[in-house]
């Protein structure tokens, strides 16, 4: 028995997250599906972390077992086809047998989109935010730097969720500005639930001035959900990178 180390593509839309669900359409679902028909035996497969439905991701992180063998520098091109077309594995790679991809990942990173535009945009509204507001990204840039650290991010998560450890480190949070798109990029050690899409609406609020770039400690401190901007859709979101 073998372990490897699958990077995958997906557009999230059509499925209701990457987790197996009963009867429903998810990403995991549809790749065991597939690995279990090409080697003609049942694949578990184990991801990095769970996305929400609607969510996508450009380099989602999993690892199988096998007592197959195969040319993993081919994988790609015989498995897409077994694959719906919005999910793609993207490499593949042996890894030693106590790779875990959850467990390992030292470093995740997500991008949230934001299209700039007066005027609604049916070709990107399942991939990106509409905002069609006027953006001061200044202060956006400033209230950035107030994430980064170590924090009790309680506040950035669902206010009806109880979970017992809410305490994550931001590595970096940074603003690109391409034309009429904001690509919102961030990294951490790990997410909370909603946690990027709450960060995102409240960098909007910021934005827009309704949120004071300076009082990012306070909603931070304060532990409750309440002042913060709101969650922003899951079509903007994207697994961006999984780092070992």
């Amino acid at each position: 028995m073998a372990r490897y180390k699958l990077t995958v593509c997906y557009d999230g839309e059509a499925y209701y997250g990457f987790q197996r669900q009963k009867g429903l359409s998810t990403v995991q679902s549809k790749l065991e599906e597939a690995l279990s028909m090409r080697f003609q035996q049942e694949i578990t497969i184990h991801a990095s972390g769970r996305t929400d439905a609607g969510v996508h991701a450009i380099a989602q992180v999993i690892h199988f077992d096998t007592d197959k063998t195969f040319d993993t520098s081919s994988f790609g091109y015989s498995m897409n086809p077994l694959l719906p077309k919005d999910i793609a594995i993207t490499s593949c790679e042996k890894v030693d047998d106590n790779f875990h991809a959850r467990f390992d990942a030292k470093k995740k990173t997500y991008m949230y989109k934001i299209c700039l535009c007066k005027i609604h945009s049916p070709l990107k509204r399942k991939y990106c935010h509409i905002c069609f507001y006027d953006l001061d990204i200044d202060k956006m840039k400033r209230a950035c730097k107030y994430f980064i650290g170590e924090h009790d991010f309680r506040a950035f998560m669902l206010a009806d969720e109880e979970k017992q450890n809410t305490v994550r480190e931001i590595y970096s949070l940074e603003i690109e500005q391409d034309n009429d798109e904001l690509k919102i990029i961030i990294s951490g050690n790990g997410f909370l639930h909603n946690m990027v899409r709450i960060i995102a609406g409240t960098l909007i609020d910021v934005g827009r001035g309704r949120i004071d770039a300076d009082s990012i400690p306070q909603l931070i401190n304060s532990k409750k959900h309440v002042g913060t901007g709101k969650t922003l859709e899951p079509c903007g979101l994207y697994l961006y990178k999984v780092e070992y």
